[in-house]
């Protein structure tokens, strides 16, 4: 439990450790439910754990996380669309002072700045606001970023927009030349792209499958099988969830018993 000093709150340092790993999918299920339930009931761990949340996002942010643990940071941590907002305004924040610090560079400014800039001025009263009044800040900014992102994609990506289609074959090689890498340009208006993937002629018709894809990262994201013939599968990706790059699709057989193996090679496409 934490430790009281001063009359506030702290987070002890085997809390802060429990919490971190918790936010990268470290943590047992038992334990998981434990400090989901202590979050539920303990109002002071709650800005605690949010404390923890906004040093991973400053941390990822800034590029100072490397190996697995950039790796759970991406797979876990930024499921949240709350902690992607959080990342985005935090190297929003270190492009500003960035830029800041070239301009003073370039003017010969020989005085140090000590001064905080306007975006650190606000970030830091943010932080320094009640739990309850930080929450109602974040919920209403968020209500602005959805509607505007509504009349953004009412623009630019219509309900009742045309789709674009592709058919793919799959690359023995497990590596996608440029040549075998088909490119699709999806014009404004375009509502989602459809992939047809051709299947291996050796697999059988009745055989499930799930369908990965991963973009430039590595990132894997599950795609719903929308049709399905003998000879082929059909999905599709919203098109505004493709950014521009590289895409590859696996295909992973699905044995009665749940087990899956992979299928070798891979569909491969690339937005311009």
């Amino acid at each position: 439990m934490g430790a009281i000093l001063g009359g506030e709150s702290i987070i002890i340092n085997e809390d802060k450790i429990e919490v971190r790993r918790y936010l990268l999918g470290q943590l047992g299920e038992a334990d998981e439910q434990r400090l989901e339930c202590r979050l539920l009931t303990d109002a002071s761990f709650i800005e605690e754990f949010d404390t923890v949340v906004d040093e991973i996002a400053d941390q990822y942010a800034g590029d100072e996380l490397e190996g697995e643990e950039q790796k759970r940071v991406e797979t876990y941590f930024l499921r949240a669309a709350e902690r992607q907002h959080k990342v985005q305004f935090a190297r929003e924040l270190l492009q500003h002072a960035a830029t800041q610090h070239a301009s003073d560079a370039g003017e010969g400014d020989a005085v140090e700045k000590t001064t905080p800039g306007f975006f650190e001025r606000l970030r830091g009263f943010f932080r320094s606001q009640p739990i309850a009044l930080r929450t109602a800040t974040a919920l209403a900014t968020l209500l602005i970023v959805v509607g505007l992102g509504f009349q953004f994609r009412s623009v630019f990506y219509p309900a009742n927009g045309p789709d674009a289609l592709i058919t793919l074959n799959i690359n023995t090689s497990d590596r996608a030349s440029g040549s075998e890498r088909q490119s699709v340009k999806l014009e404004p208006g375009t509502r989602s792209l459809k992939i047809e993937l051709i299947l291996p002629e050796q697999f059988s018709q009745e055989q499930n499958y799930r369908v990965e894809l991963l973009d430039e990262k590595g990132s894997p994201r599950n795609l719903r099988i929308q049709e399905r013939t003998p000879k082929s599968l059909t999905v599709t990706i919203p098109a505004e969830e493709i950014a521009s790059g590289s895409y590859n699709i696996h295909l992973h057989a699905v044995n009665p018993d749940s087990t899956e193996r992979r299928i070798r090679g891979s569909y491969s496409f690339t937005r311009e």
